[in-house]
């Protein structure tokens, strides 16, 4: 890793590490009980979770940064797409949920069970799951296609593998164990590619 910055080091691997475990302490849970009794939370996890999305963005594009492969610009693009579309995802069905939750706190049960039927299926078939569909599609492309990009840079399998599965993994959903799983292979694949990185050679290994 000597030969790369600290900050750099740390911008890379430090979002996904964060993203992996913030994902286990995704709310749980089901129904009007569960939903007023866990608002807070949810709430405050997805407004912890929006700028961390926009890092682990950031990360994946800095694992590719300087590589003149058409798969790495294709990367960049992809991951830039899915910052924007997931961040918008996560806005609605996360922050505006757990508000609207949250605000419902203080009303009567009828009241709170209007506004968890409201809310309950947002991210149902609607704008916003197109919004998670779209994200999460240019998330899997830009992880292939990094590992397409990094790979033919002279990058061992296992980072390659790595990406590969922490692009599909997403496909289930971030919260645990799907997203942790997502982020988690970003963040092996990344610590391993930054050990690599001085002995790496021009073709794959």
């Amino acid at each position: 890793m000597k030969h790369h910055s600290t900050a750099r080091v740390i911008l890379i691997l430090g979002p996904p590490l964060a993203l992996a475990v913030h994902e286990i302490l995704h709310p749980r849970g089901e129904g009007l009980k569960d939903a007023i009794a866990s608002s807070d939370w949810f709430f405050w996890f997805h407004m912890i979770q929006l700028p961390l999305v926009a890092l682990v963005a950031l990360s994946v594009f800095l694992l590719t940064s300087g590589l003149p492969d058409r798969a790495a610009t294709i990367s960049r693009w992809a991951i830039a797409a899915f910052a924007a579309f997931f961040s918008a995802y996560d806005a609605a069905a996360g922050i505006a949920t757990g508000f609207a939750w949250r605000q419902a706190q203080d009303m009567s049960a009828s009241d709170q069970a209007a506004v968890f039927e409201a809310t309950k299926d947002m991210p149902g078939l609607s704008l916003i799951f197109v919004l998670s569909i779209v994200g999460t599609g240019f998330w899997v492309a830009a992880l292939v296609a990094a590992a397409i990009a990094v790979r033919r840079n002279g990058a061992p399998k296992g980072p390659y593998v790595l990406l590969i599965m922490a692009g599909i993994f997403l496909l289930g959903g971030h919260p645990a164990p799907a997203g942790t799983l997502a982020f988690g292979s970003l963040f092996v694949a990344a610590v391993w590619l930054e050990r690599t990185a001085g002995s790496r050679a021009t073709t794959p290994a």
